[in-house]
């Protein structure tokens, strides 16, 4: 019996150094240029719409296929799309993850004119499952992570995060200019910001009682900012629509318009913009003709005259 138990002990031990030599191991391939790439991007069009003049109409980009995509990010540089990817039809389907023996998801890439992907090296088989990839400015890689024993948090150049609030943390969003990190917490529930060692939510108009908002994007003058929300949900919390919103103050924002518009049971949301304003990438959410509700990514750019 003492001979069995030992042996427990030593493989869990191994179990556990190998989750730490993987969370500790990091790699990201991808360099952001000062240049901005604007070569043309193919796709089919889809339903939702930039609410703004000068906008084209948002096309699904050719990477996508019969999984599920989420967590868009275009690269400052509009050179790679990065996101996360499970291969199974839906995230909601817990059979068909069965089925393929799958039951967690990893970040994807793509290269411009985004019609193939490849697994992203920061992403390891089995646990922990990643999405929400953003690189900043100076390069510092983040994403969340949730694995076996562990809360759902937010990973920076390979190392976990606790942000101080004591829930889930994810969608991080780092803005350079006034060196504050945007999440979410709890997931998918409020905005959250990061600040001189602080974590503070943001107030109303952002953050409004009876209502989720989540997946903020902020501009790189840290000025402007987009984010997901349930605001003018007329179907429970659908449809989901991004909003855009004008800094006033510390923590202060405008109130927020709409600026990307799903019409029917969905949505949009995971929003990204180059850095020059000009490009964006961001996740819909629609129905099938069997009811069943699929995830892939668009894009759309300013109109060139």
């Amino acid at each position: 019996m003492k001979k069995i138990i030992f042996s427990i002990l030593i493989i869990a031990l191994v179990f556990f150094v190998l989750i730490v030599i993987g969370e500790n191991r990091f790699e990201n391939p991808i360099m952001v240029l000062d240049d901005v790439d604007s070569s043309p991007v193919p796709g089919e069009p889809g339903l939702a719409r930039v609410n703004e003049s000068g906008w084209s109409v948002p096309v699904k980009l050719g990477f996508n296929d019969i999984g599920w995509e989420d967590s868009s990010y275009i690269t400052k540089d509009g050179r790679y799309v990065l996101f996360f990817y499970h291969p199974t039809p839906s995230q909601f389907d817990e059979e068909a993850k069965k089925a393929t023996g799958v039951n967690d998801g990893r970040i994807y890439f793509s290269k411009r004119p985004f019609t193939t992907k490849e697994l992203h090296p920061a992403s390891k088989p089995g646990f922990p499952s990643d999405g929400g990839p953003y690189i900043a400015q100076n390069g510092d890689f983040y994403y969340m992570s949730i694995g076996i024993f562990k809360p759902l948090r937010i990973v920076k150049n390979g190392k976990r995060l606790n942000l101080g609030t004591g829930d889930e943390e994810s969608n991080p969003h780092y803005c350079d200019a006034e060196d504050e990190l945007y999440f979410d917490s709890p997931d998918g529930q409020r905005i959250a910001v990061h600040k001189n060692g602080e974590t503070t939510f943001l107030p109303e108009p952002i953050n409004v009682p009876g209502t989720q908002n989540f997946q903020a994007f902020v501009a790189d003058d840290c000025q402007t900012m987009y984010f997901t929300s349930t605001r003018d949900a007329s179907e429970g919390i659908l449809p989901l629509q991004v909003y855009k919103s004008q800094r006033l103050g510390e923590f202060k924002w405008s109130q927020p318009q709409l600026f990307l518009i799903y019409p029917g049971t969905g949505g949009v949301g995971e929003f990204s913009m180059t850095r020059d304003g000009n490009q964006i990438v961001f996740t819909q959410m629609a129905r099938d003709a069997d009811g069943v509700f699929r995830n892939n990514i668009y894009y759309a750019e300013r109109v060139r005259n």
